[in-house]
């Protein structure tokens, strides 16, 4: 009997929001230095403090962007091989991290769907939203897709939805502006789009490195809803590297996690029911007002207003505070001395 493939951590943490999954970001900053990339791996599995690595690959240049860019040579300049990539793939898994791969054009959406063992979740930058060469390519593939949606209108991330046509697609909010002003984040939007496209919505933080509202910022983007969150990351917090703007230190990335983790501890269930803890404050009578009789009662006699009040007594009672107005008229099954408990177990009916 063949052996079930065990279930990520990214697909449990889609079908169940209230797990916090952390991504480390690497983008470009490596600057085609593949060294660069292990000695950030390194760092982050001497700390252990994220759930996964995302990279951005690009195989074919002339697929991503026309030599008349003026970017054209920077990217020319940053590209990897297929097997440096393969190889860090392969390390980055055996570090115990997951692996999320941004796939910047056509020929790396076929890197992943060739070393598919290896990826966890694919990837497709807001600037690709409605590439539908890309769209289709990425459709078909057996691991979930995170669609980028920075600075894209309802229209555009309706369509990649509907061309897409899944269930397991996580959404990622983001302005793609390094660093981002605070003004313009509008963290409101995560739960109006989890409302309107009814699937799981990420954040990516951009704040600069060196604020001192980073961790604020970030963390108040997963209280809002979203539990994936993505952070840049460098080697270096401040080195003037590609996209070190909003780049942290592997250290702030740990105080991010452990803060994470606290959080989803204090935010908890969205569920009413009274838990054993909470039930200490919760007991009719030696916290909560429970009714009592406000003066000697007989048996026989029918309860009236004047004969109950509410008291905090040294003995839990087992009716409800709201049940005192259907008590008045009942018949009491027993003597009830002043002060002593009135519940259903003493009266008839």
């Amino acid at each position: 009997m063949s052996q079930m493939k065990k279930i990520s951590k990214f697909k449990k943490a889609l079908n169940d929001q209230k797990i916090p999954y952390l991504i480390a970001e690497t983008a470009y900053i490596h600057e085609g230095d593949i060294n660069y990339l292990y000695s950030i791996l390194d760092d982050l599995s001497k700390y252990g403090c994220c759930d996964a690595v995302k990279y951005h690959i690009l195989i074919d240049v002339d697929s991503y962007i026309t030599p008349s860019h003026d970017l054209y040579n920077l990217y020319k300049n940053f590209k990897l091989s297929v097997d440096d990539w393969t190889a860090l793939l392969k390390k980055t898994k055996s570090k115990k991290f997951e692996t999320i791969v941004l796939a910047d054009e056509l020929k790396a959406i076929d890197f992943v769907e060739e070393r598919i063992h290896l990826v966890d979740a694919i990837e497709l930058h807001a600037i690709a939203i409605n590439n539908i060469e890309m769209l289709e390519k990425v459709k078909h593939l057996s691991i979930p897709i995170i669609l980028g949606i920075g600075g894209s209108n309802i229209e555009e991330i309706n369509f990649a939805i509907r061309y897409l046509d899944r269930s397991d697609i996580l959404l990622f909010y983001g302005f793609q502006i390094y660093p981002t002003k605070y003004e313009y984040i509008n963290l409101n939007r995560i739960n109006k789009l989890k409302d309107i496209f009814k699937l799981p919505v990420g954040y990516a933080d951009h704040t600069r490195w060196n604020s001192k509202y980073n961790e604020l910022i970030t963390l108040s983007g997963f209280v809002k809803g979203a539990n994936f969150i993505e952070k840049h990351i460098a080697l270096k917090a401040g080195a003037k590297k590609v996209d070190f703007e909003s780049a942290i230190s592997v250290e702030l990335l740990c105080n991010i996690k452990g803060k994470m983790d606290l959080l989803n501890k204090v935010l908890g269930k969205d569920s009413f029911e009274i838990s054993s803890y909470e039930n200490i404050v919760a007991k009719n009578g030696p916290m909560k007002f429970t009714i009592v009789a406000s003066r000697n009662l007989r048996r026989g006699q029918t309860i009236t207003k004047r004969d109950v009040t509410f008291k905090r007594t040294d003995l839990e009672n087992t009716i409800e505070q709201r049940d005192y107005l259907k008590l008045i008229g009942k018949k009491l099954k027993v003597d009830v001395p002043q002060l002593g408990l009135i519940n259903w177990e003493k009266v008839e009916g």
